[in-house]
């Protein structure tokens, strides 16, 4: 399956690696690549994710890496996959 992020995911993932470099740059590259990873199993595994509690649709799921969410969209007409937003867990979707 072919992967894109949403406009807003691309922002949460810059803002996210932004925020952690300003006391740990190392850290900031190690987080970009664990997310890269997760996403880039998601090409041969769409439904690796569990089902997003806060919506119950079975193509909105999500993986969880360390305290955050990448959160996508399943949509096998168009054989792709949405990412939706790479967030703090302790952040409301809404």
């Amino acid at each position: 399956m072919n992967i894109f992020f949403s406009n807003s995911a691309q922002n949460d993932v810059v803002n996210t690696v932004k925020y952690i470099s300003r006391d740990k740059p190392k850290a900031a590259k190690k987080w970009a690549i664990e997310i890269k990873r997760s996403i880039q199993n998601l090409s041969d595994f769409p439904r690796l994710g569990r089902i997003v509690p806060e919506f119950s649709d079975e193509n909105i799921r999500e993986l969880v890496k360390g305290q955050y969410r990448i959160v996508y969209k399943i949509d096998i007409e168009t054989n792709t996959i949405a990412i939706l937003a790479v967030h703090h867990s302790k952040k409301p979707l809404a």
